[in-house]
């Protein structure tokens, strides 16, 4: 009598073929969604003055490589207080500005 070498049940390490699961995109974890909504809405930053723009370009590297506060407050010549009171200002228009959309 012949013995088939092949288990009747998936053993530990899965079936002999990949799972339908790893062949469907997945999310990726390094997405930052925020990042992805501002350069979506094209409107995104019309709420915001010149200045605030920049702060929030320099910080979060958008078009550019972003920055700390501290190096963000030595390019606009102010304290790291004053350059933070500018960015929180800008996230707040941000925020209602998508939460709107």
């Amino acid at each position: 009598m012949h013995r088939s070498t092949l288990p009747l049940f998936p053993t530990d390490d899965g079936w002999p073929y990949p799972d339908a699961a790893a062949l469907e995109p997945g999310f990726d974890d390094d997405i930052d969604l925020d990042a992805l909504e501002l350069r979506v809405d094209r409107h995104a930053f019309a709420d915001l003055t010149e200045l605030e723009h920049y702060v929030v370009a320099r910080r979060y590297g958008i078009g550019t490589e972003p920055c700390s506060m501290k190096d963000l407050a030595r390019d606009l010549d102010c304290s790291h207080r004053e350059a933070r009171d500018v960015l929180a200002g800008a996230l707040v228009k941000l925020r209602r500005r998508l939460a709107d959309a």
